[in-house]
């Protein structure tokens, strides 16, 4: 198995939002969500796995690698991990439900 693909950044995104939650406190807190554009791992291999660079603030500590079999699959996968994050926090967001983007 080769090693994951590390990201520092994500340079061409196709997704960008900002999630505002509750705090212990009773303040807000931004998170910043970003999904870049999937890339094959190997651009040399034309069997390449592919990966999609996901990153949200306040749960991943860096932008990681959603790895896929296609573009579509890396994707999904990010996604997934974008909806993980939602579940985890749902009764916490403020502000989704207004602006007509809630996740069903």
């Amino acid at each position: 198995m080769c090693p994951l693909p590390e990201i520092a950044e994500i340079h061409d995104p196709v997704a960008e939002d900002v999630w505002h939650s509750r705090a212990a406190d009773g303040g807000t807190v931004s998170h910043r969500i970003v999904v870049g554009r999937p890339f094959p791992e190997d651009p040399e291999r034309e069997d390449s796995d592919w990966c999609c660079p996901v990153m949200v603030e306040g749960s991943l500590s860096r932008p990681c690698p959603a790895m896929g079999v296609g573009p579509v699959d890396a994707l999904m996968n990010a996604m997934i991990l974008v909806r993980g994050f939602f579940e985890s926090n749902k009764d916490n967001l403020v502000d989704m439900e207004s602006r007509g983007d809630s996740p069903p």
